[in-house]
């Protein structure tokens, strides 16, 4: 399969509504025709932060003085003088809560400001910019580096998430084929292992890449006599953004693409879709400044699905193919063909014909490590999306005794793409390939969603 955006993650929480269940006891095979529709709807919601003022007081004592008249002066003056440390202090009070409303204010503006451009530049026509190369590592930057988990303007971001954005600007600018390496042309060094970076030359980067110099040497950033020391570490995993489309006005570029993260390129947790926007800049060595992120949690609405057989209900269980479009990994189809089901088609009709990108599938019975491992598995499956776009691929599952079913998921998601977005209202994926469980031959599949 062809990648076009491959990249290096930090870290990535594998969310999976997944419901543990007792071991199977499915023998029974009937084979069932059916079709089922399942509307599915998201809301996306998000967090608002509350910033609280803290009030600070100031204590004045005086020395009792021997004459009355001395303390009565001196509590007089004391009296004053608190009473007008009192006035300024309320008065810098309500300065920085206003500031720090105003800031607020700002940045919830600018926020909606962003959002619309960003939605108006999704409706134009994709286009191929001259630096594409450049905008491409500058959008693989800012996905690795996990900022994108909270939406906003980057140079207002906390300061772990622009820690972790700077640390893999300069991680990317040392990159030997990298295209912001070229551009950046950043001086750096080795010592005790280590790469070594100026802090001026840091700052300048960073000020070109995401329009902010400002960082406190030592929280995050390891500082010593004007340098600062990077390890990069191996072992991460892999986050994968596939299928980059760019949108460009007069006043900004748009980077956006699915964005998958996991341990291997074939498979993933489905991020979203990573919206970027950059900002033209002739003040910048890039050309553009990358100020505001998002995911859009968009996926392709499946308005029904229609399976060549299922697996007779039982015991209060049933099999049927609404649960491959139901968000819930613990419920499953499973065929009811004699044998592993090789022949067996699941269809997918969309609620519209609209751009598809490739399809998500987990692999077997996730609800347990005991379901998985008792149960058929798919090995090869051809997925034919329309418009004479086919794709024959192997797929892979692997359980583990005693592991997580977050984990057992996450090890059984396998995503199949194609090449380019194809227009289609209908997808069919036919079992090519299956491998017996250590109890059953029936094969199963827990979830699949279309992006």
């Amino acid at each position: 399969m062809k990648k076009s955006f491959i990249a290096m993650a930090i870290s990535v929480m594998v969310s999976a509504a997944a419901v543990g269940c007792t071991s199977a006891d499915v023998q029974e095979q009937g084979a069932i025709n059916t079709e089922t529709t399942q509307e599915a709807t998201e809301e996306v919601t998000q967090e608002a932060t509350e910033q609280a003022t803290e009030e600070t007081s100031e204590e004045a004592s005086t020395d009792t003085a021997s004459s009355e008249d001395s303390s009565s002066d001196e509590s007089s003056e004391a009296a004053t003088e608190g009473a007008s440390n009192d006035s300024k202090s309320e008065a810098s009070d309500a300065d920085a809560s206003t500031a720090k409303a105003d800031d607020k204010k700002d940045t919830a503006s600018s926020d909606n400001e962003y959002d619309s451009t960003i939605d108006k530049l999704l409706k134009t026509k994709a286009v191929t910019p001259d630096k594409e190369e450049l905008l491409s590592d500058m959008a693989r930057v800012v996905t690795i580096s996990n900022v994108l988990d909270k939406n906003g303007v980057f140079s207002k971001a906390d300061n772990n998430s622009k820690a972790r954005l700077r640390n893999q600007v300069i991680r990317y600018s040392t990159y030997e084929n990298s295209e912001l390496k070229k551009i950046a042309s950043l001086k750096t060094g080795e010592e005790d292992y280590k790469t070594v970076v100026s802090v001026e030359d840091a700052k300048k980067i960073w000020l070109d890449f995401y329009g902010e110099d400002d960082f406190n040497p030592g929280e995050y950033e390891d500082v010593k006599d004007g340098k600062i020391y990077y390890s990069f570490g191996d072992g991460e995993q892999v986050a994968l953004a596939s299928h980059c489309e760019y949108h460009e006005d007069d006043e900004y570029f748009l980077f956006t693409g699915p964005v998958f993260e996991g341990h291997n390129i074939n498979d993933g947790t489905f991020k979203g879709y990573a919206d970027i926007l950059f900002k033209k800049n002739t003040d910048s060595v890039f050309g553009f400044t990358a100020i505001y992120g998002r995911y859009r949690k968009d996926t392709v609405k499946v308005a029904s699905v229609t399976t060549s057989s299922e697996l007779a209900a039982s015991k209060g269980k049933n099999y049927s193919g609404k649960n491959l479009i139901d968000g819930d990994y613990s419920t499953v189809w499973c065929e009811g063909a004699k044998g592993e089901g090789v022949g067996e088609t699941i269809t997918l009709k969309l609620d519209k014909k609209q751009s598809v990108n490739g399809v998500q599938i987990c692999n077997g019975y996730t609800a347990s490590y005991d379901l998985h491992h008792s149960n058929g598995v798919l090995t090869d499956i051809e997925v034919d999306f329309g418009n004479g776009k086919k794709v024959s691929v192997d797929l892979f599952a692997h359980d583990i005794e005693n592991e997580t079913v977050e984990d057992l998921v996450e090890d059984n998601l396998n995503h199949i793409e194609l090449d380019e977005p194809v227009e289609t209202d209908t997808i069919t994926i036919k079992i090519t390939g299956a491998k017996k469980g250590a109890k059953y031959d029936d094969t199963c599949v827990s979830e699949i969603m279309v992006y």
